[in-house]
C-alpha cells in the first residue's frame, strides 16, 4: 500500500505533462505529491518511523486501502481546477486596476522595509549562535529580539507590520512588473525584498517552513509567468534563483544539523521525515483520531480570532493533542489537518467547496488572457495544495490576512473600484 500514492501521483504528473506538453502548474503540484510520497516509502524502508514527526512506529504501521483512496482522490480534486491553466496558451496578463495594484505594491514594500528594520540588529547574532537553542526557545514561548523591537514601533508601523505574512503577495506582483517591456528595476528590487519578508523574519526562530514555502511559491509563479518573460529575465531568474536556492539549502541543512544531528535519524533522516510524513500521518489520523472533537479555528482563523477569541497557538494545539491522545502538530498534508479539525465529512465538504470556487474563478480551460487580480487570487488559492504536502497554510489570524488582501484585490477588479486617478 505504501507505493500506491507514489505510483498514482507519478502517473498523474506524467499524464498532465503530456496533455499540457510541458511543465504547468498542475504538473508541478502533482509532482510535489509524487516526491513527498516517494519519501514516505523511504521512511518506511529506512526504518525512520516513530520520530521526527512521523506518528506511526514499527509496531502499529497501518496503511489502509480506504484512507489511501481518500488521500489520492481528494488531493486530485484540489489540483484538478488548476489543470485548466495552460501557461503556453496565455497571451496576455493585464492589470484591470493598475492604480490599486501599485498602491498595494507600495504598502507591501513599506511592510518589507519595516521588517528589515525590525530584524536588522539581531539576525547575524542569531545565525552565528546555536540554532537548536533558538528553536527550542521559540517552542517554549520566549519572545525573539525582533518581536520585542516590533512592539516599540510607532502605532502606524505596528499596524502595517501585521501584514508581514501578506508580503508573499509581492511575488506575483514582482513577476508582473518583470514581464513589462520597460522594467522598473527599483520597484522590482523592492518587491523582491518585500516578498522575502517572511523568510527573513524566520531567521529569528530558526524556522525552515517559511523558506520552503517561499521557494515553492516562487517556482509556481515562474511556471505561471514563464511564457510572458523575456529570455533576458528568465536568465536573470535562473542565475538569481540558483544563488538564493543555495543560500536557502545551506540554511535548511544548518538548522537540520543543529536540531537533529544528535538524534538517531541524524540531519539527513530528519529532512526525509520532513518531506515524506504527509501520507503516513494522514493514514495515522484516519486510524486514530477522535473526530467528535471539532475544532475549526485553523480553517476559519479570522472568525475564530475575532468572534470566539480562539487561535491555533501552541497552547490550543497542546490541549487538542491531549484530547486526541497524540501530538497533532505534525505534517499530515493540508487535507489531513482539515479531516482532523472538521471530521471526514467536513473534509469532503471543504474540498468540494474549494474545488468549486477554483473552477468558478478560472471560468474556462485554456484561457488566453488573465487579469493580474485573478492571478493573485489563483496564487493565493493554489498555495493550499502546493504547500499542502506539509500542512494547511492559512491556519492563523495573520495568515488569513493573505486571503483577505487577495480577495479585496480581486473584488476591486470585478467592481471596477479605483482610488487613484
Amino acid at each position: 500500500m505504501i507505493v500506491i500514492p507514489f505510483l498514482y501521483f507519478t502517473f498523474m504528473t506524467l499524464f498532465w505533462w503530456k496533455k499540457h506538453q510541458g511543465i504547468d502548474v498542475c504538473v508541478y503540484m502533482s509532482g510535489l505529491y509524487a516526491i513527498s510520497s516517494f519519501f514516505s516509502i523511504v521512511i518506511v524502508s529506512a526504518d525512520l518511523l516513530g520520530e521526527g514527526g512521523v506518528l506511526f512506529d514499527d509496531s502499529d504501521l497501518e496503511l489502509g486501502v480506504f484512507p489511501t483512496l481518500l488521500f489520492c482522490t481528494f488531493l486530485t480534486l484540489c489540483i484538478l481546477p488548476f489543470s485548466m491553466i495552460y501557461n503556453k496558451k496565455i497571451k496576455r496578463i493585464t492589470a484591470t486596476n493598475g492604480s490599486i495594484l501599485m498602491g498595494i505594491s507600495l504598502i507591501l514594500i513599506a511592510v518589507g522595509l519595516i521588517n528589515l528594520y525590525v530584524v536588522a540588529d539581531s539576525t547575524m547574532e542569531i545565525l552565528s549562535g546555536d540554532l537548536n537553542t533558538i528553536r527550542t526557545d521559540h517552542y517554549n514561548g520566549i519572545v525573539s529580539p525582533a518581536q520585542i523591537k516590533a512592539e516599540s514601533l510607532p502605532a502606524i508601523c505596528r499596524y502595517l507590520y501585521v501584514l508581514n505574512y501578506a508580503t508573499i503577495l509581492a511575488l506575483p506582483l514582482l513577476f508582473y512588473y518583470l514581464m513589462q517591456k520597460k522594467t522598473n528595476w527599483i520597484l522590482c528590487t523592492l518587491l523582491l525584498i518585500s516578498s522575502l519578508s517572511s523568510p527573513i523574519a524566520a531567521f529569528q526562530t530558526a524556522d525552515r517552513n517559511e523558506f520552503v514555502f517561499y521557494g515553492m511559491m516562487f517556482i509556481f509563479c515562474f511556471i505561471l509567468f514563464y511564457k510572458q518573460l523575456t529570455r533576458k529575465i528568465r536568465r536573470l531568474i535562473y542565475i538569481g534563483g540558483s544563488i538564493f536556492c543555495s543560500i536557502f539549502l545551506v540554511y535548511i541543512f544548518a538548522v537540520s544539523i543543529a536540531r537533529f544531528e544528535e538524534r538517531d535519524q541524524g540531519a539527513s533522516g530528519s529532512i526525509i521525515q520532513y518531506a515524506g510524513q504527509g501520507y503516513l500521518n494522514f493514514c495515522y489520523f484516519w486510524e486514530n483520531a477522535n473526530f467528535e472533537f471539532i475544532a475549526p479555528e485553523r480553517e476559519f482563523p479570522m472568525i475564530a480570532h475575532t468572534v470566539f477569541k480562539i487561535d491555533s497557538d501552541d497552547y490550543r494545539r497542546g490541549v487538542r493533542s491531549g484530547q486526541q491522545g497524540f501530538f497533532i502538530s505534525v505534517f499530515p498534508t493540508f487535507i489531513g489537518e482539515i479531516m482532523l479539525d472538521l471530521s471526514p465529512i467536513g473534509m469532503v465538504s471543504w474540498v468540494i467547496y474549494y474545488s468549486l470556487i477554483c473552477f468558478i474563478l478560472l471560468k474556462t480551460s485554456e484561457r488566453e488572457e488573465y487579469d493580474l487580480e485573478e492571478i493573485i487570487m489563483i496564487f493565493t488559492l493554489a498555495a493550499l495544495p502546493t504547500f499542502g504536502i506539509f500542512y494547511y497554510r492559512y491556519f492563523y489570524f495573520s495568515h488569513s490576512l493573505i486571503t483577505i488582501t487577495a480577495a479585496l484585490i480581486y473584488l476591486s477588479s470585478r467592481f471596477k473600484i479605483s482610488f487613484l486617478k
